[in-house]
Protein backbone atom coordinates (compact mmCIF):
# COMPACT_ATOMS: atom_id res chain seq x y z
CA UNK A 1 0.00 0.00 0.00
CA UNK A 2 2.83 2.36 0.94
CA UNK A 3 4.68 1.52 -2.30
CA UNK A 4 1.56 2.30 -4.33
CA UNK A 5 1.17 5.64 -2.56
CA UNK A 6 4.81 6.53 -3.27
CA UNK A 7 4.38 5.59 -6.92
CA UNK A 8 1.24 7.76 -7.07
CA UNK A 9 3.05 10.74 -5.56
CA UNK A 10 6.00 10.19 -7.88
CA UNK A 11 3.76 10.09 -10.94
CA UNK A 12 2.33 13.48 -9.96
CA UNK A 13 5.66 15.11 -9.13
CA UNK A 14 7.52 13.85 -12.22
CA UNK A 15 5.64 15.94 -14.84
CA UNK A 16 5.85 19.04 -12.62
CA UNK A 17 9.60 18.55 -12.22
CA UNK A 18 10.09 18.00 -15.96
CA UNK A 19 8.15 21.16 -16.86
CA UNK A 20 9.85 23.36 -14.27
CA UNK A 21 13.29 22.05 -15.24
CA UNK A 22 12.65 22.80 -18.92
CA UNK A 23 12.04 26.49 -18.17
CA UNK A 24 14.09 26.99 -15.00
CA UNK A 25 16.85 28.90 -16.82
CA UNK A 26 14.37 31.46 -18.17
CA UNK A 27 12.83 31.79 -14.75
CA UNK A 28 16.22 32.38 -13.13
CA UNK A 29 17.14 35.17 -15.56
CA UNK A 30 14.04 37.20 -14.75
CA UNK A 31 14.19 36.34 -11.04
CA UNK A 32 17.77 37.62 -10.90
CA UNK A 33 16.58 41.03 -12.10
CA UNK A 34 14.01 41.11 -9.31
CA UNK A 35 16.65 40.33 -6.69
CA UNK A 36 19.07 43.00 -7.95
CA UNK A 37 16.31 45.61 -8.14
CA UNK A 38 15.38 44.73 -4.56
CA UNK A 39 18.99 45.17 -3.42
CA UNK A 40 19.39 48.46 -5.31
CA UNK A 41 16.15 49.97 -4.01
CA UNK A 42 16.85 48.90 -0.41
CA UNK A 43 20.50 50.07 -0.47
CA UNK A 44 21.61 46.49 0.16
CA UNK A 45 19.43 46.19 3.28
CA UNK A 46 16.30 44.35 2.11
CA UNK A 47 13.62 43.05 4.40
CA UNK A 48 14.08 39.26 4.85
CA UNK A 49 10.40 38.85 3.98
CA UNK A 50 10.81 40.74 0.68
CA UNK A 51 14.02 38.84 -0.08
CA UNK A 52 12.03 35.61 0.05
CA UNK A 53 8.68 36.64 -1.43
CA UNK A 54 9.60 38.87 -4.38
CA UNK A 55 11.87 36.34 -6.17
CA UNK A 56 9.21 33.63 -5.69
CA UNK A 57 6.60 35.90 -7.29
CA UNK A 58 8.78 36.44 -10.36
CA UNK A 59 9.81 32.78 -10.62
CA UNK A 60 6.23 31.51 -10.37
CA UNK A 61 4.80 34.04 -12.82
CA UNK A 62 7.64 33.60 -15.34
CA UNK A 63 7.32 29.81 -15.30
CA UNK A 64 3.55 30.18 -15.76
CA UNK A 65 4.06 32.42 -18.80
CA UNK A 66 6.69 30.28 -20.51
CA UNK A 67 4.84 27.02 -19.90
CA UNK A 68 1.66 28.60 -21.27
CA UNK A 69 3.64 29.43 -24.41
CA UNK A 70 4.90 25.84 -24.60
CA UNK A 71 1.31 24.61 -24.49
CA UNK A 72 0.41 26.78 -27.48
CA UNK A 73 3.62 25.98 -29.40
CA UNK A 74 3.63 22.18 -29.22
CA UNK A 75 3.49 21.75 -33.03
CA UNK A 76 6.25 24.28 -33.68
CA UNK A 77 8.41 22.92 -30.83
CA UNK A 78 8.31 19.48 -32.46
CA UNK A 79 10.51 21.12 -35.13
CA UNK A 80 12.45 23.70 -33.11
CA UNK A 81 12.75 22.03 -29.67
CA UNK A 82 11.56 18.42 -29.90
CA UNK A 83 13.05 17.43 -26.54
CA UNK A 84 10.83 19.75 -24.49
CA UNK A 85 8.44 17.79 -22.23
CA UNK A 86 5.25 18.75 -24.07
CA UNK A 87 6.67 18.52 -27.59
CA UNK A 88 8.14 15.08 -26.88
CA UNK A 89 4.91 13.83 -25.32
CA UNK A 90 6.61 13.13 -21.96
CA UNK A 91 4.07 15.37 -20.17
CA UNK A 92 0.33 15.59 -20.78
CA UNK A 93 -1.30 18.89 -21.73
CA UNK A 94 -3.68 18.64 -18.76
CA UNK A 95 -0.78 18.44 -16.30
CA UNK A 96 0.89 21.46 -17.88
CA UNK A 97 -2.33 23.48 -17.84
CA UNK A 98 -2.88 22.77 -14.14
CA UNK A 99 0.67 23.90 -13.38
CA UNK A 100 0.30 27.08 -15.47
CA UNK A 101 -2.87 28.06 -13.60
CA UNK A 102 -1.47 27.10 -10.20
CA UNK A 103 1.75 29.09 -10.67
CA UNK A 104 -0.14 32.13 -11.96
CA UNK A 105 -2.63 32.18 -9.09
CA UNK A 106 0.14 31.45 -6.60
CA UNK A 107 2.23 34.41 -7.77
CA UNK A 108 -0.72 36.80 -7.38
CA UNK A 109 -1.59 35.41 -3.94
CA UNK A 110 1.99 35.91 -2.73
CA UNK A 111 2.06 39.44 -4.20
CA UNK A 112 -0.79 40.39 -1.84
CA UNK A 113 1.66 39.83 1.04
CA UNK A 114 3.94 42.60 -0.28
CA UNK A 115 1.96 45.56 -1.62
CA UNK A 116 -0.90 46.60 -3.88
CA UNK A 117 1.61 47.79 -6.47
CA UNK A 118 3.25 44.34 -6.46
CA UNK A 119 -0.14 42.79 -7.16
CA UNK A 120 -0.79 45.16 -10.08
CA UNK A 121 2.64 44.51 -11.59
CA UNK A 122 2.27 40.73 -11.24
CA UNK A 123 -1.17 40.73 -12.87
CA UNK A 124 0.12 42.97 -15.68
CA UNK A 125 3.06 40.62 -16.25
CA UNK A 126 0.76 37.61 -16.47
CA UNK A 127 -1.63 39.44 -18.82
CA UNK A 128 1.28 40.24 -21.13
CA UNK A 129 2.10 36.53 -21.10
CA UNK A 130 -1.49 35.71 -22.11
CA UNK A 131 -1.50 38.28 -24.92
CA UNK A 132 1.88 36.97 -26.06
CA UNK A 133 0.72 33.37 -26.43
CA UNK A 134 -3.06 33.15 -26.74
CA UNK A 135 -4.26 32.19 -30.25
CA UNK A 136 -5.83 34.89 -32.47
CA UNK A 137 -4.05 37.66 -30.50
CA UNK A 138 -0.66 35.88 -30.28
CA UNK A 139 1.67 38.90 -30.17
CA UNK A 140 4.66 36.57 -30.51
CA UNK A 141 3.70 36.09 -34.16
CA UNK A 142 3.72 39.82 -34.96
CA UNK A 143 7.23 40.81 -35.94
CA UNK A 144 8.82 43.20 -33.41
CA UNK A 145 5.83 42.82 -31.05
CA UNK A 146 7.28 39.53 -29.82
CA UNK A 147 10.57 41.01 -28.64
CA UNK A 148 8.88 44.17 -27.36
CA UNK A 149 6.54 42.08 -25.17
CA UNK A 150 9.44 40.06 -23.76
CA UNK A 151 11.32 43.31 -23.10
CA UNK A 152 8.35 44.86 -21.29
CA UNK A 153 8.07 41.67 -19.28
CA UNK A 154 11.71 42.10 -18.26
CA UNK A 155 11.02 45.69 -17.27
CA UNK A 156 8.14 44.57 -15.05
CA UNK A 157 10.12 41.82 -13.29
CA UNK A 158 12.73 44.42 -12.38
CA UNK A 159 10.05 46.79 -11.11
CA UNK A 160 8.57 43.99 -9.01
CA UNK A 161 11.86 43.96 -7.11
CA UNK A 162 11.46 47.58 -6.06
CA UNK A 163 7.65 47.60 -5.85
CA UNK A 164 7.63 47.76 -2.05
CA UNK A 165 9.23 51.24 -2.23
CA UNK A 166 7.11 52.66 -5.04
CA UNK A 167 7.32 52.44 -8.81
CA UNK A 168 10.21 54.72 -9.75
CA UNK A 169 13.18 54.24 -7.43
CA UNK A 170 15.96 55.73 -9.59
CA UNK A 171 18.68 53.08 -9.70
CA UNK A 172 16.35 50.10 -9.95
CA UNK A 173 14.37 51.84 -12.71
CA UNK A 174 17.53 52.48 -14.74
CA UNK A 175 18.51 48.84 -14.19
CA UNK A 176 15.06 47.76 -15.39
CA UNK A 177 15.23 49.85 -18.57
CA UNK A 178 18.75 48.59 -19.31
CA UNK A 179 17.70 44.96 -18.86
CA UNK A 180 14.74 45.62 -21.16
CA UNK A 181 17.15 46.94 -23.81
CA UNK A 182 19.49 43.96 -23.48
CA UNK A 183 16.61 41.61 -24.24
CA UNK A 184 16.78 42.98 -27.80
CA UNK A 185 20.17 41.25 -28.01
CA UNK A 186 19.35 37.78 -26.70
CA UNK A 187 15.71 37.30 -27.71
CA UNK A 188 16.14 37.74 -31.50
CA UNK A 189 19.13 35.37 -31.41
CA UNK A 190 16.86 32.77 -29.82
CA UNK A 191 14.42 33.39 -32.69
CA UNK A 192 17.31 32.88 -35.11
CA UNK A 193 17.72 29.37 -33.69
CA UNK A 194 13.99 28.78 -34.24
CA UNK A 195 14.04 30.15 -37.80
CA UNK A 196 12.89 27.00 -39.63
CA UNK A 197 9.87 26.24 -37.49
CA UNK A 198 8.82 29.89 -37.24
CA UNK A 199 9.02 30.38 -41.00
CA UNK A 200 7.09 27.18 -41.71
CA UNK A 201 4.20 28.33 -39.51
CA UNK A 202 4.17 31.92 -40.79
CA UNK A 203 5.58 33.69 -37.74
CA UNK A 204 7.09 37.12 -38.32
CA UNK A 205 9.98 37.22 -35.88
CA UNK A 206 12.81 39.75 -36.16
CA UNK A 207 15.17 37.36 -38.06
CA UNK A 208 12.42 36.59 -40.60
CA UNK A 209 11.52 40.28 -41.07
CA UNK A 210 14.99 41.91 -41.21
CA UNK A 211 17.09 38.87 -42.11
CA UNK A 212 19.57 36.74 -40.21
CA UNK A 213 22.57 38.96 -40.95
CA UNK A 214 20.93 42.18 -39.72
CA UNK A 215 19.60 40.40 -36.63
CA UNK A 216 23.12 39.52 -35.52
CA UNK A 217 24.48 42.99 -36.37
CA UNK A 218 21.74 44.58 -34.25
CA UNK A 219 22.67 42.27 -31.37
CA UNK A 220 26.34 43.31 -31.68
CA UNK A 221 25.61 47.04 -31.58
CA UNK A 222 23.24 47.22 -28.61
CA UNK A 223 25.60 46.11 -25.78
CA UNK A 224 28.14 48.76 -26.81
CA UNK A 225 25.37 51.38 -26.89
CA UNK A 226 24.42 50.41 -23.32
CA UNK A 227 28.08 50.60 -22.25
CA UNK A 228 28.43 54.05 -23.85
CA UNK A 229 25.35 55.29 -22.00
CA UNK A 230 26.79 54.26 -18.64
CA UNK A 231 30.22 55.76 -19.41
CA UNK A 232 28.50 59.13 -19.80
CA UNK A 233 25.77 58.91 -17.15
CA UNK A 234 26.80 56.40 -14.44
CA UNK A 235 27.59 59.14 -11.92
CA UNK A 236 24.25 60.91 -12.46
CA UNK A 237 22.43 57.69 -11.54
CA UNK A 238 24.66 56.93 -8.54
CA UNK A 239 26.52 53.99 -10.06
CA UNK A 240 30.28 53.65 -9.58
CA UNK A 241 32.86 53.50 -12.36
CA UNK A 242 32.89 49.69 -12.21
CA UNK A 243 29.44 49.58 -13.81
CA UNK A 244 30.49 50.95 -17.25
CA UNK A 245 33.77 48.98 -17.05
CA UNK A 246 31.90 45.73 -16.40
CA UNK A 247 29.34 46.40 -19.14
CA UNK A 248 32.13 47.14 -21.63
CA UNK A 249 33.78 43.81 -20.78
CA UNK A 250 30.41 42.10 -21.25
CA UNK A 251 30.03 43.80 -24.64
CA UNK A 252 33.28 42.30 -25.88
CA UNK A 253 32.24 38.92 -24.47
CA UNK A 254 29.01 39.23 -26.47
CA UNK A 255 30.92 40.31 -29.56
CA UNK A 256 33.02 37.13 -29.47
CA UNK A 257 29.93 34.91 -29.27
CA UNK A 258 27.95 36.91 -31.84
CA UNK A 259 30.83 36.84 -34.32
CA UNK A 260 30.66 33.03 -34.22
CA UNK A 261 26.88 33.17 -34.66
CA UNK A 262 27.26 35.59 -37.59
CA UNK A 263 29.65 33.22 -39.36
CA UNK A 264 27.35 30.24 -38.75
CA UNK A 265 23.94 31.91 -38.83
CA UNK A 266 22.41 29.21 -41.06
CA UNK A 267 23.40 26.45 -38.65
CA UNK A 268 20.51 26.41 -36.18
CA UNK A 269 22.19 23.95 -33.81
CA UNK A 270 25.27 26.14 -33.61
CA UNK A 271 23.15 29.24 -32.99
CA UNK A 272 21.22 27.49 -30.21
CA UNK A 273 24.40 26.39 -28.43
CA UNK A 274 25.92 29.88 -28.64
CA UNK A 275 22.67 31.54 -27.59
CA UNK A 276 22.83 29.70 -24.26
CA UNK A 277 26.12 31.47 -23.58
CA UNK A 278 24.52 34.85 -24.33
CA UNK A 279 22.11 34.29 -21.44
CA UNK A 280 25.05 34.94 -19.11
CA UNK A 281 25.00 38.54 -20.35
CA UNK A 282 21.88 39.10 -18.27
CA UNK A 283 23.52 37.81 -15.11
CA UNK A 284 26.63 39.83 -15.86
CA UNK A 285 24.58 42.99 -16.34
CA UNK A 286 22.92 42.55 -12.95
CA UNK A 287 26.30 42.04 -11.29
CA UNK A 288 27.54 45.19 -13.03
CA UNK A 289 24.77 47.17 -11.34
CA UNK A 290 25.56 45.61 -7.98
CA UNK A 291 29.32 46.22 -8.02
CA UNK A 292 28.69 49.74 -9.29
CA UNK A 293 26.61 50.40 -6.23
CA UNK A 294 29.12 48.94 -3.77
CA UNK A 295 32.23 50.51 -5.29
Amino acid sequence: MLVQRRDSIGSKIQPVYALVKSRAQRGLVFTCTTIIALLLSSSLHPSPLHLVLLPIITMFSTLSIYLMNDLVDIKIDKINSPTRPLASGAVKKQDALKLVIGLGIGSIAIAFLVSTLTVYLTITYLLIGVLYSIPKISLKDRSFAKTIMIAIGGLITSLIGSSFTGLFEERSTIAAITFMTLIFVTSPINDLADYSGDKKYGKRTIPIVIGKKNTVLLAIILPFMIAGFFWFFHAQFNFGILTPIAITVLSFFALRILKSIYNNRDDQKHVRVKHKKLVFLHYGLQLAFLVGMIF
